[in-house]
């Protein structure tokens, strides 16, 4: 056959790329993004072995078959496959050229699944390295190699020779693996390169030198597989090294920002000597900083009370700690506080969070590092600019918990292309407690992995620091002394909560909402926490029928009929960036609720993941701007409100929760010690009509460890009962005898660690830290806007303009709620079936949401019936 070999076909004015050079340019790809100092299983050096993988990966399409389907003269088949061949010849150079023979596998691995997700190894290796030659039926794929093989040694021998004796520098020859693979003779005897793959996992393989998957297996193939991907991918894409490399963010631009914050107050002022606490605060981490590098420790934590400026402190950390080329990794573990962190982000580095510097990635999120100056450009670039963003190669990553943890885990092949970016990087985790106790071990395993591969630091700080990572570093000289300095809070804990065991002792909506606004007099801000979905709307529900409020909702609703914005996000000339969120003009919406409120009014908020994220932010951020200016509102939230958003009230009202929790929603009062001391009220609320569980037995006893029953069993050991409890009591005596009793019962499922050292992909691959259940996304349009963007989406649809639509889905997730559906015949999937569906997709649209049956201006998309909201939202 004339000709050479190509990899990808002619595409617009560009040439076919010929197959040797996609597999060089691959392989040097895997020089620029895997570090020279990353070793192997065996200890070599990993650049050097996965340039070999990626010299190997896509050797298979030197086929005749392959070469008619790639110039669209064929239907794609069996034996236009490619992965596993190419496997079967990584794993033959390597084993020639003197790897470990774990190293090989882990090689092999890689490549036969570079277009999928890893599979359980060991099940995997056996289904494709098992010859029985009694059973053809058993052997289909590698029969497929066998005639691929052949089809290469008639066609493209020449080829395969010059190829083989390069990649192998002569210690191998394509004759030889022609022979290990088709000599039926070796076939019959065992001695054939798939009997020398199948030894790693045979038990009765006696005497082989070929090693089983150890317990540090899974970490060497991850590195491998991904480092592939992201060659592979970026390669192939078109995408320059340059683009891949990361603008550093500055520690002195960081901390000119943190110096002109403040200095607002009078010398003797509270405001003021919070400031100073601050700066104190950030300077002995800092110098725990330099203690902390000067030790052998990889895992920090840094606690401090909540009010203290963690985010900046934690990042000052994280840059002081990086070295020349490095990166930050910053995680949450709610969407909904990203947004407000990502605000103070691109105004410290001047950054629109689409550049080399800094990247914002979350679900909800139009997640693009925009490679060139200038205009938006293709689709295409578009596709690519996301491609490099999903990688994480900017110099900080602002993301959550579920895209940094999931992709380590068992990470789908597009989340892989991230893993190189974490190489020598610095990884903080904003409130670690958030994490579910059954993936502590494995936690713990992950962060093994990362400091020990991938020579990664982590950084791990809250108010309420779990005992997590053993032998920790603390970066905060004197942790204690910063909490007994704070005085800002008093906790009431209510005889419900004491008699947690009488479940007739719990408290009805109707008494909690008029106690909340009988407690919240005058010029008073009251928050009440709750457990779950239904929980919150039933709190809000009663206050609002208990009359002297106003709806911030509704007024909401008012502001978008009226709202002048130049498509979504964008706000029309004459609004400032400062007065909107996201699109809305949030002053519009405060004044309209000032001038709303009557005397001995109050404003009522309700924040739940049933409210669209575009509307949740602009409530968010009124209900902030509302509270500094002294107005009395008060604000029923699930628990996205406890960790991270920076508002502050009079009172605070949590429905029983973990310490943890309580401790985390008591810093949403007094933040900044507004007045001399504010009020936490711990109670326990009753299950909602048509349920049975209470909302916290529903949330926090469903997941083997029942946690409210070791916040009872610590309440009663500080005494609660006896009368208010201090701040101090709380945040430190309380959370740490807490964290005790949680340790005492060892916390964790052992079968997800144990599946990292078994190499079982495809377990892992299954988990989630959210808990994966059927959702339903619904776009509700609420403006003549939002119905415009769905329209064009339809029209994208009609004329098959995938990369248009999908645009245009990005645009819409602002407006886009998802609901989990529990059930088939759950009340979440009875509203659902009845709403429209967005021609073939599986998106329902909501567009004229006018009566209170598919959505309520207050409490959002409306289903009728329980339903446990997520804690990572």
């Amino acid at each position: 056959m004339t000709g050479a070999p190509i990899s990808h076909p002619p595409e617009g004015y560009d040439e076919a790329t010929l197959l040797d050079s996609h597999l060089n340019a691959v392989a040097s790809r895997t020089r620029v993004v895997i570090p020279s100092d990353a070793t192997t299983i065996g200890g070599d050096p990993l650049g050097e072995v996965a340039a070999i993988v990626a010299q190997c990966h896509d050797f298979g399409k030197a086929t005749t078959w392959f070469q008619a389907y790639v110039l669209g003269e064929s239907e794609s088949s069996t034996r236009t496959n490619h992965s596993l061949l190419g496997a079967y010849l990584g794993y033959y150079v390597l084993d020639r050229s003197g790897y470990d023979s774990e190293d090989c596998l882990a090689a092999f691995v890689a490549i036969a699944k570079h277009h999928g997700r890893l599979p359980n190894v060991e099940t995997y290796v056996d289904g494709v390295a098992r010859f029985e030659n009694e059973s053809e039926a058993n052997n289909e794929r590698q029969r497929v190699v066998i005639e691929q093989v052949r089809n290469i040694d008639d066609h493209r021998r020449s080829f395969a020779q010059s190829f083989v004796a390069d990649v192998t520098d002569g210690a191998g020859s394509w004759d030889e693996f022609v022979s290990k693979i088709t000599d039926e003779s070796l076939l019959d005897a065992g001695e054939s390169l798939f009997s020398t793959v199948h030894e790693h996992i045979d038990q009765f393989s006696f005497g082989s030198d070929r090693s089983s998957p150890s317990g540090t297996f899974y970490q060497g193939l991850l590195q491998l597989w991904s480092g592939l991907i992201l060659a592979d991918k970026t390669t192939a894409a078109g995408i320059e090294s340059g683009h891949l490399d990361a603008s550093e963010p500055d520690s002195e631009i960081l901390s000119e920002y943190i110096d002109g914050l403040g200095g607002d107050g009078a010398d003797d002022s509270r405001a003021d000597a919070l400031d100073r606490h601050r700066d104190e605060a950030r300077q002995g981490v800092l110098a725990g900083v330099e203690a902390f590098r000067s030790s052998d420790g990889s895992i920090a934590t840094l606690t401090l009370p909540t009010g203290m400026g963690k985010t900046l402190t934690g990042l000052s950390a994280a840059l002081a700690l990086r070295e020349d080329g490095d990166r930050v990794v910053y995680s949450l573990p709610f969407t909904s506080v990203i947004d407000q962190v990502a605000d103070e982000l691109t105004e410290v580095f001047d950054s629109d969070g689409r550049d080399d510097l800094l990247t914002i990635h979350h679900h909800l999120a139009e997640t693009v590092t925009e490679l060139d100056d200038g205009d938006e450009g293709t689709d295409k670039d578009a596709r690519l600019a996301e491609m490099v963003a999903e990688s994480w190669r900017s110099g900080l990553t602002l993301t959550t918990f579920v895209q940094l943890f999931e992709s380590l885990v068992g990470p789908a092949n597009s989340q892989s292309m991230k893993l190189p970016a974490l190489y020598d990087s610095v990884i903080v985790l904003d409130e670690p407690q958030a994490l579910p106790m059954k993936w502590w071990k494995l936690i713990r395993r992950i962060a093994t992995i990362l400091t020990e591969e991938y020579d990664a630091t982590i950084i791990a700080m809250t108010a309420t620091q779990p005992v997590l990572f053993d032998d920790a570093f603390e970066l905060v000289d004197g942790v204690d002394r910063y909490f007994d300095r704070f005085d800002r809070v008093e906790y009431e804990v209510h005889d419900s909560a004491l008699a947690f065991d009488d479940t007739d002792a719990t408290l009805d909506y109707e008494a909690a909402g008029k106690t909340i606004l009988c407690e919240t007099g005058g010029a008073d801000s009251a928050l009440a926490v709750c457990n779950t979905i239904d929980s919150t709307a039933a709190l809000t529900d009663t206050i609002a029928e208990q009359g002297a409020v106003v709806d911030v909702g509704h007024h909401l609703t008012e502001t978008l009929k009226t709202e002048p914005i130049d498509g979504h996000g964008a706000p029309d000339e004459g609004i400032s960036d400062e007065s909107t969120a996201a699109g809305i003009d949030v002053d519009a919406l405060v004044e309209r609720v000032e001038q709303a409120l009557d005397p001995d009014e109050h404003a009522l908020v309700h924040l739940s993941t049933r409210l669209r994220p575009l509307d949740r932010l602009a409530l968010i951020e009124a209900t902030k701007r509302l509270t500094e200016r002294s107005v009395p509102i008060v604000a029923v939230s699930t628990q996205l409100i406890e960790a991270g958003v920076d508002i502050s009230f009079d009172r605070v009202y949590r429905d029983i929760a973990p310490i943890d929790s309580v401790v985390q929603a008591a810093g949403r009062c007094n933040r900044s010690f507004e007045r001399d001391r504010g009020t936490v009220t711990l109670w326990w609320l009753a299950p909602p009509e048509e349920t049975t569980k209470t909302p916290s037995q529903a949330v926090y006893d469903s997941r083997g460890v029942s946690t409210i029953s070791l916040t009872s069993k610590t309440l009663d050991a500080i005494e609660a009962g006896d009368g208010t409890v201090a701040e101090r009591t709380m945040t430190r005596d309380a959370v740490q005898h807490y964290y005790g009793l949680v340790s005492d019962r060892n916390p964790g499922d052992p079968q997800f660690a144990d599946w990292v050292n078994e190499a079982n992909a495809e377990e892992l691959g299954a988990l989630s830290l959210i808990g994966r259940r059927d959702s339903v996304d619904v776009i509700v349009c609420r403006t003549d806007a939002d119905r415009d963007l769905v329209d064009a989406m339809r029209t994208a649809l009609e004329r098959s303009d995938y990369d248009e639509f999908e645009t245009h889905r990005e645009e819409a997730k602002d407006i886009t709620v998802s609901l989990p559906i529990y059930s088939r015949d759950s009340t979440e999937a009875e509203t659902v079936a009845d709403l429209g569906r967005l021609r073939d997709t599986e998106l329902r649209v909501l567009e004229r949401p006018q009566s209170k049956t598919y959505f309520d201006e207050t409490n959002g998309l409306a289903v009728e019936g329980p339903s446990v909201d997520d804690r990572f939202l």
